[in-house]
């Protein structure tokens, strides 16, 4: 038996159809996300036959499924950022802290009269999984108080999910 990530039977459902022109259902992609993670020596001069069905998927639900693969491959990243709130604060926070091949995907903000700072949900899709590390540098350096949003987290699943 192999266990299968959610994130990665979703990124298997995405590359059937982009690349194939295959519409799958989640567990009909789940045979060839399970054989991916077999090495090649495994399998080696043994008859494989995978079952590929796709009856039960809602194409409504594209952007959920490429959602879920991308914060698997580590390529959407979830903070929780203090603002101050002061002119010109959120200008630094892009001119500065996001990359020039990151995108500003989620941003709600919530202000509080009287307060010198007011949170941030923001949501940063990145071109490579280690951006996230640059993002968190950049924003202790320029003094932001942030949260890293974990995606299997209750506060995650209550602000995001």
């Amino acid at each position: 038996m192999l266990l299968v990530d959610e994130g990665k039977i979703c990124g298997t459902i995405l590359q059937l159809y982009n690349e194939f022109g295959i519409v799958v259902e989640p567990a009909g992609a789940l045979t060839v996300a399970a054989l991916e993670q077999l090495l090649p020596e495994e399998i080696k001069d043994k008859t494989i036959v995978l079952i590929v069905s796709g009856g039960n998927n809602d194409i409504t639900r594209t952007e959920e499924i490429r959602e879920r693969w991308m914060l698997y491959e580590g390529l959407k990243h979830y903070f929780l950022i203090r603002f101050p709130q002061r002119p010109g604060a959120l200008k630094e926070f892009v001119s500065d802290v996001v990359g020039p091949t990151d995108d500003i995907v989620y941003f709600q903000f919530s202000s509080k009269t009287g307060r010198e700072s007011g949170p941030a949900v923001v949501g940063i899709e990145t071109a490579q999984a280690d951006h996230r590390i640059s993002i968190e540098n950049k924003l202790r350096d320029k003094g932001f108080d942030f949260e890293y949003l974990q995606p299997n987290s209750l506060l995650f699943q209550q602000l995001i999910g």
